[in-house]
């Protein structure tokens, strides 16, 4: 007789979390009676906790009792709600009667009442596959402000019409996984907008599909578990499928007629259990089998038995190592096979210190791993094994750290904590110091930034010969080489105008110094930009990515002068083609001065227009007649590319006087100033300069002087 058995069997997560947490609260009850606690609540579970007979007759023997409806609990009970979930609307009944509420809703059946309660708020038309009337498919349409639509088999879905709206279609975690894709595949042509959520649990897709595969190669199926549970009877409907032979077991005497009348020698029998089927219960069922192939009698000497397969089971010891293979894991732990019908678990960070194992790919290709039994715990439900995969890992990263010490050979570690003054990291479970000063070629002070990040780093201290070993790595030497192999060749190749790809490492008052892979040049903070700026904060940050070239150098004193903003850039560019002499141009008083008014044509470019050239009577300022943000008209009188100037008349398109109404003025002679050979011809002036005229002495915005 040969025997095929599902990896992927007995307690998902869920129930088993929920069934655990039951008998914790029993527990805690009665040492608070043992110590003279007597609790003041009675526990109750709202509706059955597992779809298990035995475990719920075991449970109430404890003193939990279960309940339909909110209202058949006294005030102030304690109520254990389980994986299913409940809607909000029980929650709220169950807060109003004062209970202890013990939520172990799954957190797959959580996720799915997120998903449905947002898109109700969002007046989507929610689609569920799933069976009506299941408690998890309750609690679900509960989350939904609107009417529900509810599929339970593909030929529903195919003739349902659905409302011409935006929708979401989420299913029950335990439905049928091939029925689920084919709903969605009806669903999908029938509503144009349509969100497909895939919360068929993990576990369950994986138990049918794993169920399928084996119900193909037996004569025999065998399904463990209770017909009151769904995911139960969707096992059941899966392998009846692929074998036509296949079985509900609910009790181990089930077994009994099964057998009888068959050529045990050539059977091939397949086990697999549902989500609520208690490890032990599952054993009892290889157990009745095995004691009825021993009375038949037709065991043949090289055959496999169940016994064979029972006595083939190692005998975990703590602090054994064994070999395991990895079935599945959640946000805790990861759980594996290590041939004993409980599968033992690891705690998932042990994992996330190893950044080149996929768990998903390890699951998939079966990959049997090292791992080390750290406690055994025997309850009268299942067996709880702890297992360490860094513990074994431990001694084998260590001879590679060792290697890589010795060899100078860079590693790949893993940021996992902070400390005061620097990181730890983690190499296959080895922790490997890395003091700040090591991390980068500077000081680094936000060290937080690291933590789970991948370096690469080379070993610097191996100290084997202490109490607890000591690692302590470097990632800036590695930097420091590789920039010095950069430098090298960067020296060996430079030239004025070329052009790098840097990050800005550090600012100063008079610039910043960029990194251009390996050597750091200068951007003065002149050439940072085309407009007038007091630090370089105000263009780059340190870390900025940045794209400079070469403006000079020097290879015997390594400086590089670099340079960062371009001609095509300068607002001025071009200027005589934008604002040719004798065009008629618009724009904005941005400053004043006593010598003039700088109005600005453009962003960035400002044109000056001298005081002479403001109104038809002499001013003594601008600001009798200008105001800053006033918009003008004017005519360009003088434009230069390279000397980056503008000159401007206002008064030539339309003059500004100033009103006075108790003073009569004269008109200003028509030449301004004596020595100015006329008011067209005024002098070109600029923010930088102004050229020095008859007209008018010196001034610039810097040491602006009276013009008379």
């Amino acid at each position: 007789m040969e025997i095929i058995a599902a990896q992927t069997s007995g307690f998902c997560f869920g129930v088993k979390h929920a069934v655990d947490s039951a008998y914790q609260l029993l527990d805690q009850n009665e040492i608070n009676r043992a110590a003279g606690q007597q609790p003041t609540q009675s526990t109750y579970m709202l509706g059955e906790l597992i779809h298990n007979q035995t475990v719920l007759n075991e449970l109430n023997a404890r003193g939990m009792t279960k309940v339909d409806d909110v209202a058949d609990l006294p005030y102030g009970a304690q109520v254990v709600i389980r994986a299913h979930g409940v809607p909000p609307q029980t929650l709220e009944a169950l807060a109003l009667k004062g209970c202890e509420i013990f939520d172990c809703t799954c957190p797959y059946v959580n996720k799915i009442h997120r998903i449905v309660r947002l898109a109700s708020e969002n007046n989507e038309t929610i689609i569920i596959a799933g069976n009506p009337g299941h408690p998890e498919v309750v609690g679900i349409q509960g989350e939904s402000q609107n009417p529900t639509i509810l599929l339970s088999k593909r030929t529903q879905a195919g003739e349902m019409i659905f409302p011409d709206a935006p929708a979401i279609l989420v299913a029950q975690t335990t439905f049928s996984y091939e029925e689920y894709l084919a709903i969605q595949a009806i669903v999908k042509n029938k509503i144009a907008n349509v969100r497909i959520f895939d919360t068929i649990c993990s576990t369950t897709e994986v138990r049918q599909k794993e169920a399928k595969e084996i119900a193909q190669r037996v004569d025999l199926m065998l399904v463990i578990g209770s017909r009151n549970s769904s995911n139960t009877m969707k096992l059941v409907d899966v392998c009846k499928q692929q074998c036509g032979e296949t079985f509900l077991i609910e009790n181990p005497i089930d077994v009994r007629p099964l057998l009888v009348g068959r050529d045990l020698k050539a059977l091939k029998v397949g086990i697999t259990a549902g989500a609520s089927t208690p490890e032990r219960i599952i054993r009892e069922v290889i157990q009745e089998m095995t004691e009825q192939e021993v009375l038949t009698n037709q065991q043949e000497h090289g055959d496999v038995s169940f016994t064979d397969f029972i006595d083939n089971i190692p005998q975990l010891k703590r602090g054994a190592t064994v070999k395991g293979v990895i079935v599945r894991y959640d946000n805790e732990n990861v759980y594996v096979d290590v041939r004993d019908k409980s599968e033992g678990k690891i705690p998932r960070h042990e994992f996330d210190a190893d950044p080149d194992f996929d768990l998903d790919q390890a699951i998939a290709n079966h990959t049997e791993i090292d791992v080390y039994v750290r406690n055994i715990r025997n309850t009268d439900m299942t067996k709880e094994i702890v297992l360490s995969k860094a513990r074994v890992d431990f001694g084998k990263y260590k001879g590679l750290i060792e290697d890589a010490f010795a060899n100078k050979t860079p590693i790949q570690v893993k940021v996992i904590n902070v400390v005061k003054d620097g990181v730890i990291a983690t190499y296959g479970g080895v922790d490997i110091y890395i003091h700040r000063t090591q991390l980068e070629m500077n000081i680094v002070n936000d060290l937080d930034a690291y933590r789970g990040q991948t370096l690469e780093i080379l070993v610097t201290q191996y100290d084997p010969d202490k109490k607890r070993l000591r690692v302590s790595g470097s990632r800036r030497a590695l930097i420091s080489t590789a920039r010095k192999e950069k430098a090298d060749e960067i020296w060996g190749q430079i030239e004025a105008g070329k052009e790098f790809d840097g990050v800005v490492r550090s600012l100063t008052t008079f610039g910043a110094f960029v990194d251009i892979g390996g050597v750091d040049g200068l951007v003065h903070v002149s050439e940072l930009s085309w407009n007038r700026i007091h630090h370089p904060s105000e263009v780059v940050s340190v870390g900025d990515p940045i794209h400079v070239y070469v403006k000079d150098f020097d290879v015997e004193k390594k400086r590089i002068s670099l340079g960062y903003k371009r001609a095509t850039d300068d607002p001025y560019h071009d200027v005589e083609s934008q604002f040719p002499v004798g065009t008629i141009v618009h724009g904005r008083v941005v400053r004043m001065f006593q010598f003039g008014a700088f109005i600005e044509l453009a962003p960035g470019v400002d044109a000056l227009c001298h005081i002479s050239q403001i109104s038809d009577v002499r001013l003594n300022k601008p600001e009798e007649v200008l105001v800053e943000g006033m918009e003008i008209d004017a005519r360009v009188l003088e434009v230069s590319n390279e000397k980056r100037r503008i000159s401007i008349s206002i008064k030539e398109v339309e003059p500004i006087n100033p009103v006075r109404a108790d003073e009569v003025y004269e008109a200003a002679p028509e030449v301004v100033a004596p020595a100015a050979p006329a008011v067209e011809a005024a002098p070109v002036a600029t923010e930088e300069a102004l050229e020095a005229a008859e007209a008018a002495p010196v001034a610039t915005e810097e040491t602006p002087e009276a013009a008379e």
